[in-house]
């Protein structure tokens, strides 16, 4: 089959690489027929690190992505929920599949790890789980990690469940949102964008989107979140608040000029969540966390724990992710896809790239 390959940090290629075959009765194989690229990708592409995992050295070569739908064309044998000619969303990665968290949906917390056994990883970031940015892909543990593209969800939409839209929705849920609360949502790439949506969505009575971009903050407008460039976002919260800051910052840059904004943003005894990928030497000024009292998650979604809540949200238009694809691209010019999503050129906010 034909590919987009790691080869090295900005060395993506359009080549040839093996056929998925199954390797365990309850995986399946899917014709990909969408993919995007995730701003979590361009660690890698930048050389950086994800986990254990450092870029900028020697690694075997591997399918990238894990945004991924398609058509199930083989089941290994301990496959009961899907058929061949089903067209599912596969969620961003894989747990053991054994253990109770996986049986919950949160293969993010998949227990193997005491073992030494392979846990909890992503597609396409590792040689461990090729990605999805591929002619074909092999699903891991299909009846826990995949569902069924329902009536009323979109081929956008179903990308989007794959990480975007559920890691926002983590987001909202690990910062407690609830109906009354302001919110603040610092970087509006996709995850931002849409935990912007989804704590609408959930009842917050104000949220406001911050970032740097006047297209992508201006963005918000069309679900009623209030944009805010990140040189007025904390006067105009505290303003708006009288003095006491928002209840719920959510966080989805990962840096620590953003990390610091958000413990300004949040009122004392309030709640933050962190969803950008911190590298290494990230800092956070934890004594302001401290004495602020703040209740600080972070995390990786589960993904597939989310689409009970988030698939009725879509089907009702109560959550839409709209606009959020913005560039369209074949498979085979994937390198100028994530080249041009790496230089944030021609405003590209996702890319939807079909085999």
């Amino acid at each position: 089959m034909k590919a987009l390959v790691f080869n090295g940090p900005r060395d993506i290629r359009y080549e040839s690489f093996d056929d998925p075959v199954i390797q365990d009765e309850r995986n399946l194989v899917i014709e990909v027929t969408r993919c995007s690229i995730c701003g979590s990708d361009l660690h890698m592409y930048h050389g950086d690190r994800i986990g254990k995992t450092d870029y900028s050295q020697p690694i075997a070569r591997f399918c990238t992505g894990h945004e991924t739908i398609g058509e199930v064309v083989e089941i290994g044998r301990g496959v009961h929920r899907h058929k061949v000619g089903d067209r599912i969303v596969v969620a961003g990665g894989a747990g053991c599949g054994s253990c109770r968290r996986c049986h919950l949906g949160q293969g993010n917390l998949c227990e193997a790890y005491r073992t030494g056994a392979p846990h909890s990883t992503a597609y396409g970031i590792s040689p461990a789980l090729n990605g999805g940015h591929a002619e074909y892909l092999e699903v891991f543990n299909a009846d826990l990690t995949a569902t069924t593209i329902p009536e009323g969800v979109s081929d956008e939409q179903a990308i989007l469940l794959t990480d975007a839209m559920a890691t926002g929705y983590y987001g909202v849920k690990m910062s407690s949102v609830g109906p009354g609360d302001t919110v603040a949502v610092i970087g509006q790439g996709p995850v931002g964008r849409m935990a912007a949506e989804a704590a609408l969505a959930v009842g917050a009575s104000c949220v406001y989107a911050i970032d740097p971009q006047e297209e992508r903050r201006n963005a918000a407008l069309s679900f009623g979140a209030i944009p805010l460039h990140p040189d007025e976002a904390v006067q105009r919260a505290y303003e708006d608040t009288k003095g006491l800051g928002v209840d719920s910052v959510i966080e989805a840059v990962g840096v620590g000029q953003t990390l610091s904004q958000a413990v300004k943003l949040a009122r004392v005894g309030g709640r933050l969540s962190v969803l950008g990928i911190l590298q290494a030497d990230t800092s956070m000024p934890l004594q302001k966390v401290q004495g602020k009292s703040l209740v600080v998650h972070m995390g990786i979604a589960g993904i597939v724990d989310s689409w009970p809540e988030l698939i009725p949200l879509i089907q009702s238009g109560r959550i839409r992710g709209e606009n959020v694809f913005t560039h369209n691209f074949n498979l085979a010019d994937g390198a100028e896809a994530y080249r041009m999503f790496e230089a944030q050129e021609d405003g590209v906010m996702k890319v939807m790239i079909t085999p």
